[in-house]
């Protein structure tokens, strides 16, 4: 996702712990999965029945093959329709629209069920490999951009393997807002596996920062993208 002059002042001046604030909610957490969260699994249903597992985690630097696990129970998002407002027509093949029960609207790959946390809203794939992850990126005083190279240099220190594959500022694409940002990052997991992970920051049209990121083994890319791209060309922002 070049640096301009007064984004490297700004990401200069901000403190230790502000980075460390970005980089822990941006990839421990933000990079999906239990090694992000804490406590007991607590999953939510999804409209299709499908039933969430994975095993859960109290140690934040774990990383288990499973999705994220914690959070608070709760009925499954809706399907939503043409009736519903949605924009952008019917989803692809194998996918699906759902009204979150956050209240943005988002299109996910069928049978990828629903489980959230404090680190934000997760669709997960039954094998529990692959993600898509939603949240509002909360830190003061940084952009999309400086908020995930914050978060790329905190990965540099703290996972394993970690390699920055993409940073830079999306211009040009159709319908994206102005300040969108995108890290692509690859990096080891603790079964010796690579996961590779895509994350989209932007500011939405309720004006609070979202990041939208999916993530999955590297031997499965472009399939991440693929997922992002489907899952923003349907994103809509609610009363998160």
């Amino acid at each position: 996702m070049v640096l301009a002059a007064a984004s490297v002042a700004l990401a200069a001046g901000c403190t230790a712990q502000a980075a460390g604030s970005v980089g822990g909610w941006l990839l421990w957490r933000g990079d999906g999965g239990a090694e992000g969260a804490a406590g007991p699994a607590a999953s939510v249903s999804v409209s299709d029945g499908t039933t969430p597992t994975g095993e859960p985690t109290a140690d934040p630097t774990a990383d288990p093959t499973s999705g994220p696990t914690s959070g608070t129970p709760s009925d499954g998002p809706s399907s939503a329709g043409p009736s519903d407002g949605v924009p952008g027509g019917a989803p692809p093949a194998g996918y699906r629209v759902l009204k979150d029960l956050k209240g943005f609207t988002i299109a996910v790959p069928d049978g990828w069920h629903r489980t959230e946390s404090d680190d934000g809203v997760f669709y997960n794939a039954p094998d529990g490999r692959s993600l898509l992850q939603v949240f509002v990126v909360t830190e003061p005083g940084l952009t999309p951009y400086e908020a995930l190279r914050a978060a790329s240099e905190n990965g540099r220190t703290t996972k394993p393997g970690y390699q920055q594959l993409g940073l830079e500022r999306i211009t040009g694409e159709p319908g994206v807002p102005a300040d969108t940002a995108e890290l692509v990052y690859a990096y080891t997991r603790d079964d010796g596996s690579r996961r590779k992970v895509v994350d989209r920051a932007f500011t939405a049209e309720d004006g609070n920062h979202y990041a939208v990121l999916a993530a999955g083994p590297e031997t499965d890319w472009p399939k991440q993208r693929t997922s992002l791209s489907v899952a923003l060309r349907f994103f809509r922002p609610g009363a998160y």
